[in-house]
Formats: structure tokens, C-alpha cells, sequence
């Protein structure tokens, strides 16, 4: 644990112990009355009086949010982000359990002997350290691309257990199931692929009217499941209003295209901020002309609309 974590909760623990029962008890009605009124705003700013986009009940994707953009950075030939993650899953349950060897260091279990030979700087900050998660996880993709061995042999001298090892293959399915991400462009609700409106014209399902462009792909998921951005890029456009897309970011990308996230329950991300690919922006919600939560995902190259699914080669057409 880093020492400002290990700081802080031994603060939070002070002043627990300074408040005594009844500072607790009025602490603790102060919070509930806290959370009804965010209740009382959210389902106010974030509600709809047709929720008739039905919503998939699908497999939760558990990789850490912060850590998600790093293991896609850090992938290589040798190791994809998706085994990358299945190890710390299996190893550690990405820093939440204790590691299954012995002879680990760091909150997500680097053998020891291992990290001696392959550790890396990987942000770039002049220090190595095995509790960083950045250098943690390219330190183990650097374990890949260097070793000798093929990749399964070297997943298996990883953790000494073939066992765990084959824990680690189906897991790493699992995850790479889950993650649309042909030609780097990452789709925007992991987890969730099927469409409840395509790109193009259609029926409004507001107001019935037909013929009427639409200049996205719905994607419909539970209200607060993340929304991540598709690919590296800025933020240029970050809006809040209860009519229209609702609450939106747009996001500049190289090469003169944007891509853009509506109807977002919540935005997690400031103008001009500079995102990674696989980063958490806001999440799905119904906000502004919706009928139920969902995520609205447009795209443009040289501001002329281009439908979003020909940046996934078709892989989710029909679906």
C-alpha cells in the first residue's frame, strides 16, 4: 500500500475514534440523508417516462476501471491486455486478495526472482516500483516479450501451478469475449453489444415520426455502467442538459475524427483532459430525449457523420 494510502486511513481511523458513539450516529444519519437527496436528484435529472429500450442482463466485467486502460497499453505480441488482466484476476484478484505464491512482491504478485530480471519504469517516472500498478502491469508484459519460453510455458513458470495457469486461459477468454477492440478501436459499453437502434433513418421513438436520421448506434445497458472512450483522444465537449442528447462528451481523435457519448447519467471527465483508450468518461443513463437507459455513441471524420460500426469491421452487425 503507498504511504499517503496508509496516511489517510489512519486518519479516517482518528477521527472516527475522536467522534465517539454519538458522533458516529449523527455522522452516519448525516450520510443517509446525504445519499436520499442525491437519490432524489439523480432519478430527477437522470429518469424517463417510457422506459421501453429493454436492457441486457450480462456477465459483469470485473477488471478494475483505473486499470483497464493500462493493461491495453501494455500489451504485445506475446500478451494480450486480456491475459494480462486473467493474471493479476487469478494471482490476486487485482490486489484484494493475497498473492497465491509465497515469493511475491507488490499488491498484485510479482514473483520476486521474476521481477529482479524483467521489472520496468513503465510511466516514466524514474522510480520502479512493484506496488505501482503502471509499472506492475508493463513490468509483466515485459516478462512476455522477453522470455525464451513460448507463452503458455511462460505463463506456467509464472505461477507454478498449472492449475492456476488454466484458470488464466479461461478467464482471458472470458475478458476478450467481452471487449470489442478490432483495428484499436475499442467499443464503448464492455460488455454489452447488442444495438436497440442502428445508424441511419428510422421512427422516432419519441415522437413517431418516420423518416427521421439517426446519427448513432443505441446501445442499451443498465444505468451506471461505464462508458469508455473508444480510442485515445481530448476532450472537447463536455454538456449537461435534460433535452436532446442529455448529458454529453465529445471526444478528438486523430486524423480528423470524434466520437461522441449521449444520454450519459453522470460525466467523469473535464474539457480539454487528455483520455487513453479504455478510460472511463461518464456513465450510461437516460438522460435528455430517451426512452430508457442506454448509451447514444456517434462518430465524424471531418465533421461529416460516418456510422460507428464500420470501425469494428462489421463485428457487431445483425446483433
Amino acid at each position: 500500500m503507498e504511504v499517503s494510502g496508509l496516511i489517510k486511513k489512519r486518519a479516517l481511523w482518528w477521527v472516527i475514534g475522536s467522534l465517539g458513539a454519538v458522533g458516529i450516529a449523527i455522522a452516519l444519519l448525516s450520510m443517509l440523508l446525504v445519499f436520499a437527496l442525491l437519490g432524489v436528484l439523480i432519478s430527477s435529472s437522470d429518469s424517463s417516462s417510457m422506459e421501453e429500450i429493454p436492457v441486457p442482463d450480462n456477465q459483469a466485467f470485473d477488471i478494475p476501471a483505473p486499470l483497464l486502460p493500462i493493461y491495453i497499453q501494455a500489451e504485445n505480441g506475446n500478451a494480450s491486455w486480456a491475459r494480462l488482466a486473467a493474471i493479476h484476476k487469478v494471482a490476486t484478484n487485482f490486489g484484494a486478495e493475497q498473492a497465491k505464491r509465497i515469493d511475491t512482491i507488490g499488491g498484485l504478485g510479482f514473483p520476486r526472482m521474476l521481477w529482479e530480471a524483467y521489472k520496468l519504469d513503465g510511466d516514466v517516472d524514474g522510480k520502479i516500483d512493484p506496488d505501482n500498478p503502471v509499472d506492475a502491469i508493463f513490468s509483466l508484459a515485459n516478462y512476455f516479450r522477453l522470455n525464451t519460453l513460448d507463452t503458455d510455458a511462460a505463463l506456467e513458470a509464472w505461477f507454478l501451478n498449472p492449475n492456476d495457469a488454466s484458470l488464466v486461459r479461461v478467464k482471458e477468454a472470458e475478458y476478450a469475449a467481452m471487449l470489442i477492440m478490432p483495428r484499436n478501436w475499442l467499443w464503448p459499453v464492455i460488455g454489452y453489444t447488442s444495438l436497440s437502434s442502428p445508424y441511419g433513418t428510422r421512427i422516432d421513438p419519441v415522437t413517431g415520426e418516420t423518416g427521421v436520421f439517426h446519427d448513432g448506434i443505441d446501445i442499451p445497458a443498465p444505468r451506471g455502467t461505464p462508458v469508455v472512450a473508444a480510442q485515445n483522444g481530448t476532450v472537447v465537449q463536455v454538456s449537461k442538459s435534460s433535452n436532446g442528447y442529455g448529458n454529453l462528451i465529445r471526444l478528438q481523435h486523430n486524423g480528423g475524427i470524434q466520437s461522441f457519448y449521449a444520454h450519459l447519467s453522470g460525466i467523469g471527465v473535464r474539457l480539454s483532459q487528455r483520455v487513453l483508450r479504455g478510460e472511463v468518461i461518464g456513465w450510461v443513463g437516460s438522460t435528455g430525449k430517451s426512452t430508457g437507459p442506454h448509451l447514444h455513441f456517434g462518430m465524424s471524420q471531418n465533421g461529416q457523420s460516418v456510422n460507428p460500426q464500420s470501425y469494428w469491421n462489421d463485428q457487431t452487425e445483425g446483433e
